[in-house]
Protein backbone atom coordinates (compact mmCIF):
# COMPACT_ATOMS: atom_id res chain seq x y z
CA UNK A 1 0.00 0.00 0.00
CA UNK A 2 1.31 3.68 -1.53
CA UNK A 3 1.67 6.38 1.88
CA UNK A 4 0.11 9.31 0.57
CA UNK A 5 1.70 12.47 1.12
CA UNK A 6 -0.81 15.10 4.01
CA UNK A 7 -2.70 17.38 2.05
CA UNK A 8 -1.45 20.93 1.68
CA UNK A 9 2.33 18.87 2.26
CA UNK A 10 4.34 22.14 0.66
CA UNK A 11 7.23 19.28 -0.31
CA UNK A 12 4.53 17.31 -1.75
CA UNK A 13 2.92 19.80 -3.86
CA UNK A 14 5.90 21.59 -5.13
CA UNK A 15 4.82 24.90 -3.05
CA UNK A 16 8.60 25.03 -1.35
CA UNK A 17 10.38 23.98 -4.90
CA UNK A 18 8.78 26.39 -6.36
CA UNK A 19 9.34 28.99 -4.17
CA UNK A 20 13.03 27.92 -3.60
CA UNK A 21 13.65 28.22 -7.33
CA UNK A 22 11.12 31.86 -7.85
CA UNK A 23 13.73 33.32 -5.07
CA UNK A 24 16.60 32.31 -6.09
CA UNK A 25 15.72 33.62 -9.73
CA UNK A 26 14.32 36.86 -8.45
CA UNK A 27 17.70 37.43 -6.84
CA UNK A 28 19.49 36.99 -10.17
CA UNK A 29 17.59 39.39 -12.19
CA UNK A 30 16.73 42.17 -9.38
CA UNK A 31 20.65 42.40 -9.56
CA UNK A 32 21.46 41.94 -13.08
CA UNK A 33 18.35 44.70 -13.37
CA UNK A 34 20.04 46.84 -11.33
CA UNK A 35 23.33 46.40 -12.40
CA UNK A 36 23.94 49.85 -13.86
CA UNK A 37 22.75 51.62 -10.50
CA UNK A 38 24.77 48.95 -8.31
CA UNK A 39 28.45 48.97 -10.41
CA UNK A 40 28.89 51.69 -11.84
CA UNK A 41 32.09 54.57 -11.53
CA UNK A 42 29.00 56.99 -10.85
CA UNK A 43 28.09 57.89 -6.97
CA UNK A 44 24.63 57.60 -5.89
CA UNK A 45 24.73 60.98 -4.40
CA UNK A 46 27.60 63.83 -4.18
CA UNK A 47 28.41 67.56 -3.70
CA UNK A 48 28.92 69.08 -6.96
CA UNK A 49 30.05 73.45 -6.71
CA UNK A 50 28.74 72.86 -3.37
CA UNK A 51 25.36 71.46 -5.03
CA UNK A 52 23.80 68.11 -4.11
CA UNK A 53 23.55 65.82 -7.10
CA UNK A 54 21.96 62.35 -7.54
CA UNK A 55 23.98 59.79 -9.76
CA UNK A 56 26.19 62.76 -11.16
CA UNK A 57 27.06 62.72 -14.70
CA UNK A 58 30.80 60.98 -15.02
CA UNK A 59 32.12 64.28 -16.51
CA UNK A 60 31.54 66.08 -13.15
CA UNK A 61 32.44 62.64 -11.33
CA UNK A 62 36.27 63.92 -10.86
CA UNK A 63 35.29 67.54 -9.06
CA UNK A 64 32.79 65.55 -6.80
CA UNK A 65 32.37 65.28 -3.10
CA UNK A 66 30.91 61.61 -2.79
CA UNK A 67 28.75 61.70 -0.16
CA UNK A 68 26.94 57.99 -1.05
CA UNK A 69 28.50 56.02 -3.47
CA UNK A 70 27.62 52.76 -5.47
CA UNK A 71 27.49 49.57 -3.40
CA UNK A 72 30.11 48.60 -6.59
CA UNK A 73 31.68 51.99 -7.25
CA UNK A 74 33.69 50.59 -10.66
CA UNK A 75 33.04 50.64 -14.31
CA UNK A 76 32.57 47.47 -15.41
CA UNK A 77 35.63 48.43 -18.25
CA UNK A 78 37.73 50.68 -16.47
CA UNK A 79 41.36 49.23 -16.68
CA UNK A 80 43.58 49.71 -14.03
CA UNK A 81 46.74 47.43 -15.07
CA UNK A 82 48.73 48.81 -11.62
CA UNK A 83 45.89 46.38 -9.95
CA UNK A 84 45.62 43.61 -12.27
CA UNK A 85 44.87 39.88 -10.73
CA UNK A 86 44.05 41.40 -7.20
CA UNK A 87 42.43 38.70 -4.65
CA UNK A 88 38.86 39.41 -3.28
CA UNK A 89 39.61 41.95 -0.85
CA UNK A 90 38.01 45.38 0.83
CA UNK A 91 38.48 47.56 -2.45
CA UNK A 92 37.20 44.53 -4.58
CA UNK A 93 35.29 42.07 -3.14
CA UNK A 94 35.56 39.72 -5.82
CA UNK A 95 38.65 40.70 -7.17
CA UNK A 96 40.20 41.97 -10.46
CA UNK A 97 40.57 40.16 -14.29
CA UNK A 98 44.08 40.37 -15.96
CA UNK A 99 43.37 44.20 -16.61
CA UNK A 100 42.30 45.50 -13.56
CA UNK A 101 38.70 45.73 -14.30
CA UNK A 102 36.38 44.71 -11.04
CA UNK A 103 35.09 41.41 -11.28
CA UNK A 104 32.22 42.14 -8.92
CA UNK A 105 31.01 44.89 -11.48
CA UNK A 106 31.44 42.71 -14.67
CA UNK A 107 29.63 40.04 -12.96
CA UNK A 108 26.16 41.90 -12.65
CA UNK A 109 26.60 43.50 -15.66
CA UNK A 110 27.74 40.32 -18.20
CA UNK A 111 24.12 38.56 -15.70
CA UNK A 112 22.33 41.02 -17.50
CA UNK A 113 23.25 40.26 -21.16
CA UNK A 114 23.66 36.49 -20.09
CA UNK A 115 19.79 36.64 -18.35
CA UNK A 116 18.77 38.65 -21.21
CA UNK A 117 20.05 35.85 -23.95
CA UNK A 118 18.51 33.02 -22.14
CA UNK A 119 14.95 35.25 -21.81
CA UNK A 120 15.00 35.64 -25.78
CA UNK A 121 16.03 32.30 -26.58
CA UNK A 122 12.77 30.97 -24.35
CA UNK A 123 10.26 33.13 -25.64
CA UNK A 124 11.01 32.38 -29.07
CA UNK A 125 11.30 29.01 -28.67
CA UNK A 126 7.79 29.27 -26.69
CA UNK A 127 6.16 31.29 -29.72
CA UNK A 128 7.66 28.70 -32.52
CA UNK A 129 6.81 25.39 -30.52
CA UNK A 130 3.08 26.82 -29.32
CA UNK A 131 2.39 28.03 -33.24
CA UNK A 132 3.65 25.21 -34.85
CA UNK A 133 2.39 22.64 -31.96
CA UNK A 134 -0.78 24.42 -32.34
CA UNK A 135 -0.71 23.37 -36.35
CA UNK A 136 0.12 19.89 -35.74
CA UNK A 137 -2.05 19.42 -33.57
CA UNK A 138 -5.25 21.01 -35.50
CA UNK A 139 -4.42 21.19 -39.41
CA UNK A 140 -4.76 17.05 -39.86
CA UNK A 141 -2.46 13.94 -40.29
CA UNK A 142 -0.18 15.80 -43.12
CA UNK A 143 0.40 18.85 -41.51
CA UNK A 144 0.77 16.52 -37.97
CA UNK A 145 3.19 14.41 -40.06
CA UNK A 146 5.28 17.48 -42.12
CA UNK A 147 5.54 19.54 -38.77
CA UNK A 148 6.64 16.32 -36.61
CA UNK A 149 9.61 15.40 -39.06
CA UNK A 150 10.84 19.10 -38.80
CA UNK A 151 10.95 19.36 -35.31
CA UNK A 152 12.62 15.93 -35.28
CA UNK A 153 15.52 17.31 -37.76
CA UNK A 154 15.93 20.26 -35.46
CA UNK A 155 16.48 18.13 -32.70
CA UNK A 156 18.88 16.25 -34.08
CA UNK A 157 21.05 18.98 -33.66
CA UNK A 158 22.27 20.04 -29.76
CA UNK A 159 21.18 23.65 -29.32
CA UNK A 160 25.34 24.35 -28.65
CA UNK A 161 26.22 22.76 -31.50
CA UNK A 162 23.92 24.55 -34.12
CA UNK A 163 24.44 27.89 -32.29
CA UNK A 164 28.13 27.73 -32.71
CA UNK A 165 27.84 27.05 -36.38
CA UNK A 166 24.83 29.50 -37.07
CA UNK A 167 27.21 32.42 -34.80
CA UNK A 168 30.16 30.97 -36.45
CA UNK A 169 28.95 31.05 -40.12
CA UNK A 170 27.21 34.73 -39.54
CA UNK A 171 29.70 36.59 -38.36
CA UNK A 172 29.64 39.36 -36.19
CA UNK A 173 26.61 41.86 -35.80
CA UNK A 174 23.79 42.92 -34.56
CA UNK A 175 22.96 43.36 -30.90
CA UNK A 176 25.04 40.67 -29.14
CA UNK A 177 22.86 39.40 -26.19
CA UNK A 178 19.83 39.54 -28.87
CA UNK A 179 21.37 37.82 -31.38
CA UNK A 180 22.86 35.11 -29.27
CA UNK A 181 19.25 34.30 -27.60
CA UNK A 182 17.60 34.38 -31.80
CA UNK A 183 19.69 31.35 -32.11
CA UNK A 184 19.95 29.53 -29.29
CA UNK A 185 15.77 29.71 -29.43
CA UNK A 186 15.76 28.57 -33.08
CA UNK A 187 17.20 25.19 -31.62
CA UNK A 188 15.19 24.81 -28.56
CA UNK A 189 11.76 24.53 -29.72
CA UNK A 190 11.08 21.19 -30.95
CA UNK A 191 10.53 20.16 -26.98
CA UNK A 192 7.93 22.53 -26.56
CA UNK A 193 6.14 21.84 -30.13
CA UNK A 194 5.78 17.97 -28.53
CA UNK A 195 4.56 19.12 -25.47
CA UNK A 196 1.87 21.45 -27.16
CA UNK A 197 0.92 19.38 -29.76
CA UNK A 198 0.46 16.33 -27.51
CA UNK A 199 -1.97 18.98 -25.38
CA UNK A 200 -3.69 20.04 -28.11
CA UNK A 201 -4.48 17.14 -29.37
CA UNK A 202 -5.90 15.85 -26.21
CA UNK A 203 -8.15 18.53 -26.07
CA UNK A 204 -9.25 18.37 -29.34
CA UNK A 205 -11.67 15.74 -28.51
CA UNK A 206 -13.07 17.59 -25.81
CA UNK A 207 -16.48 18.77 -24.97
CA UNK A 208 -14.88 22.40 -25.15
CA UNK A 209 -13.46 21.78 -28.86
CA UNK A 210 -16.86 20.29 -29.86
CA UNK A 211 -18.90 23.29 -28.65
CA UNK A 212 -16.45 25.48 -30.39
CA UNK A 213 -16.68 23.45 -33.50
CA UNK A 214 -20.66 23.23 -32.87
CA UNK A 215 -20.75 27.11 -32.75
CA UNK A 216 -18.76 27.45 -36.37
CA UNK A 217 -15.44 28.28 -35.08
CA UNK A 218 -13.19 27.50 -37.55
CA UNK A 219 -9.91 25.39 -37.07
CA UNK A 220 -7.31 28.47 -35.89
CA UNK A 221 -9.59 29.80 -33.77
CA UNK A 222 -10.80 26.72 -32.25
CA UNK A 223 -6.81 26.30 -31.51
CA UNK A 224 -6.19 29.16 -30.78
CA UNK A 225 -8.72 30.31 -28.57
CA UNK A 226 -9.84 27.58 -27.07
CA UNK A 227 -6.98 24.74 -27.02
CA UNK A 228 -3.63 26.20 -26.69
CA UNK A 229 -4.12 28.61 -23.31
CA UNK A 230 -4.77 24.76 -21.60
CA UNK A 231 -2.10 23.67 -23.90
CA UNK A 232 0.43 26.20 -22.69
CA UNK A 233 -0.04 25.87 -18.87
CA UNK A 234 1.58 22.26 -18.93
CA UNK A 235 4.32 23.72 -20.82
CA UNK A 236 5.76 25.77 -18.39
CA UNK A 237 7.22 23.20 -17.17
CA UNK A 238 9.95 22.26 -20.31
CA UNK A 239 10.02 25.81 -20.76
CA UNK A 240 11.17 26.77 -16.68
CA UNK A 241 13.90 23.60 -18.01
CA UNK A 242 14.74 25.28 -21.33
CA UNK A 243 15.86 28.70 -19.67
CA UNK A 244 18.32 27.14 -17.47
CA UNK A 245 19.82 25.29 -20.74
CA UNK A 246 20.21 28.34 -22.56
CA UNK A 247 21.64 30.57 -19.84
CA UNK A 248 23.78 27.47 -19.94
CA UNK A 249 24.46 27.40 -23.60
CA UNK A 250 25.20 31.25 -23.65
CA UNK A 251 28.11 30.72 -21.02
CA UNK A 252 29.43 27.48 -23.38
CA UNK A 253 29.31 29.95 -26.51
CA UNK A 254 31.06 32.73 -24.52
CA UNK A 255 33.85 30.22 -22.88
CA UNK A 256 34.41 29.07 -26.82
CA UNK A 257 34.41 32.77 -27.80
CA UNK A 258 31.86 32.39 -29.82
CA UNK A 259 28.99 34.43 -27.41
CA UNK A 260 28.67 37.88 -26.81
CA UNK A 261 31.87 39.97 -27.30
CA UNK A 262 34.03 41.76 -25.23
CA UNK A 263 34.74 44.10 -24.05
CA UNK A 264 30.83 43.29 -23.20
CA UNK A 265 31.11 41.55 -20.50
CA UNK A 266 29.05 38.40 -19.50
CA UNK A 267 29.21 35.36 -17.73
CA UNK A 268 30.77 33.36 -20.68
CA UNK A 269 33.15 35.69 -21.68
CA UNK A 270 34.00 35.52 -17.66
CA UNK A 271 34.51 31.82 -17.74
CA UNK A 272 36.63 31.86 -20.53
CA UNK A 273 39.15 34.66 -18.75
CA UNK A 274 39.29 32.56 -15.75
CA UNK A 275 40.13 29.77 -18.08
CA UNK A 276 43.45 31.88 -19.21
CA UNK A 277 44.14 33.04 -16.26
CA UNK A 278 43.05 30.47 -13.95
CA UNK A 279 46.15 29.17 -12.86
CA UNK A 280 47.14 32.93 -11.31
CA UNK A 281 43.85 34.05 -10.17
CA UNK A 282 41.34 30.89 -9.15
CA UNK A 283 38.42 33.78 -8.56
CA UNK A 284 38.31 35.45 -11.81
CA UNK A 285 36.20 31.58 -12.78
CA UNK A 286 34.47 30.76 -9.47
CA UNK A 287 31.75 33.86 -9.42
CA UNK A 288 30.94 33.42 -13.00
CA UNK A 289 30.78 29.43 -12.44
CA UNK A 290 28.78 29.71 -9.58
CA UNK A 291 26.36 32.47 -10.87
CA UNK A 292 25.85 30.16 -14.04
CA UNK A 293 25.17 27.17 -11.33
CA UNK A 294 22.63 29.37 -9.38
CA UNK A 295 20.76 30.51 -12.25
CA UNK A 296 20.33 27.31 -13.61
CA UNK A 297 19.35 25.79 -10.27
CA UNK A 298 16.58 28.10 -9.86
CA UNK A 299 15.35 27.38 -13.42
CA UNK A 300 15.81 23.53 -12.41
CA UNK A 301 13.78 24.21 -9.24
CA UNK A 302 11.19 26.39 -10.70
CA UNK A 303 10.50 23.82 -12.86
CA UNK A 304 10.34 20.66 -10.58
CA UNK A 305 7.83 23.31 -8.56
CA UNK A 306 5.57 23.49 -11.27
CA UNK A 307 5.60 19.84 -11.97
CA UNK A 308 4.63 18.75 -8.73
CA UNK A 309 1.59 21.57 -8.30
CA UNK A 310 0.00 20.34 -11.30
CA UNK A 311 0.55 17.37 -10.92
CA UNK A 312 -1.38 17.49 -7.72
CA UNK A 313 -3.97 19.76 -9.23
CA UNK A 314 -4.49 17.08 -11.83
CA UNK A 315 -4.84 14.19 -8.57
CA UNK A 316 -7.98 15.08 -7.75
CA UNK A 317 -9.54 15.44 -11.52
CA UNK A 318 -8.20 12.08 -12.25
CA UNK A 319 -10.03 10.65 -9.29
CA UNK A 320 -13.17 12.13 -10.03
CA UNK A 321 -13.15 10.54 -13.65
Amino acid sequence: MRACAPVGDPVADGRGTLAAGAGILALLGLLAAAAPVLASGRPWLARVDGRLAVRPPARVVGRAEVLVPAPVPYDPDRIDLARALEPPGPDHPLGTDAQGRDVASRLLHGGRRSLAAGAVATALALAIGAALGTGAGILGPAADTILARAADAVHAFPALVGAIALLGFGGPGGWPAGRVGVVIGLFAWPTLFRYVRAEVRRWSGSDLAAAARASGAGPWRIGLRHLLPHALTPALVPASFLAGGAVLVEAGLGFLGLGIRPPEPSWGNLLRDGMLDGARAWWLALFPGLAVFLTVLGFHLLAEGLRRRLSARDEPSARAR
